[in-house]
């Protein structure tokens, strides 16, 4: 271990081992967490905390987060000039790029562009992640966001409890929007969500 006192490491061994500890710190976490909160949404006790969120920023905010734990990824923001500021739940929303980044980075192992687009209609934002990876099966499609689903390839090859989308998707409806799985030609997954420019919580 890095703490043996006999033993002589090279830097960039510890820098390499202390990026593994935070990352599986980080999954760990990340893990409880959507433990806790699948057990209050079956509680039905999930809470949704309106304010005023300029998306935008937050978007920036939790990119420049992720790109610094993956140098392999370039992450690309492209927002419409004209997005407005919607009432939301900005800790939610959070979670919910979040989780749409994290599996974004996890399933395109090889890295490459990952795309978040923000665009304005009249009577709702759409937001769009998506990436370079090895995409989503169509028989996955219709189960992606249900509890525990993991498809059959990401259980060979990645971790995961099968709750971050489940989440993703109550989060979304709870503000009165809807989430989908949209086809991407040429491979590579994108997921949108859609949220009312006039949010009122729902339930």
């Amino acid at each position: 271990t890095l703490r043996r006192e006999d033993a002589s490491w090279d830097r960039y061994i510890v820098e390499d081992s202390l990026k593994i500890i935070e990352e599986e710190a980080d999954h760990l976490t990340e893990l409880i967490d959507n433990l806790l909160d699948a057990s209050r949404l079956q509680a039905g006790a999930l809470a949704i905390n309106l304010s005023e969120v300029a998306l935008d920023a937050l978007v920036e905010r939790i990119v420049e987060r992720f790109q610094t734990q993956s140098t392999r990824h370039n992450i690309e923001v492209d927002f419409s000039p004209d997005f407005p500021v919607i009432l939301a739940d900005e800790d939610r929303l959070a979670q919910v790029l979040s989780n749409l980044l994290s599996n974004s980075i996890k399933y395109s192992v090889k890295g490459g562009d990952i795309q978040i687009v923000g665009q304005v209609r009249p009577d709702k934002i759409v937001v769009c992640v998506s990436d370079q990876g090895s995409g989503i099966a169509p028989e996955d499609i219709p189960h992606v966001f249900d509890r525990f689903y993991r498809a059959s390839e990401a259980s060979r090859t990645t971790k995961g409890a099968g709750l971050g989308l489940y989440l993703t998707r109550a989060i979304i409806e709870a503000h009165g929007g809807r989430i989908w799985v949209d086809p991407k030609p040429g491979g590579g997954a994108r997921i949108c969500f859609s949220l009312p420019r006039d949010v009122k919580r729902v339930g």
